[in-house]
């Protein structure tokens, strides 16, 4: 097992920002000499994965989503000996 894991994957997306937090993101990205893009992705982690009722909701849409999923009703065969 490495010590060093295995870097995300990016998707690449395309967000309008106000001039003003564009600007505090790129200052930001300065003082702690990172990218605008980690500074966004790590601000945006901080509130999604703290928002429990954003959270709460998406355990309902996935709950849901599980009921309405077709079911396999096809039986295995039984095992030869």
């Amino acid at each position: 097992m490495s010590i060093i894991n295995k870097a995300p994957q990016h998707v690449k997306r395309e967000y309008e920002l106000e001039e003003p937090v564009a600007l505090v993101v790129e200052k930001y990205a300065t003082f702690i000499d990172s990218t605008p893009d980690h500074v966004v992705n790590s601000a945006l982690k901080m509130l999604l994965w703290k928002d429990r009722h954003f959270m709460n909701w998406r355990k309902q849409q996935q709950q849901a989503a599980r009921k309405d999923a077709p079911t396999s009703t096809t039986q295995k065969a039984p095992a030869k000996a």
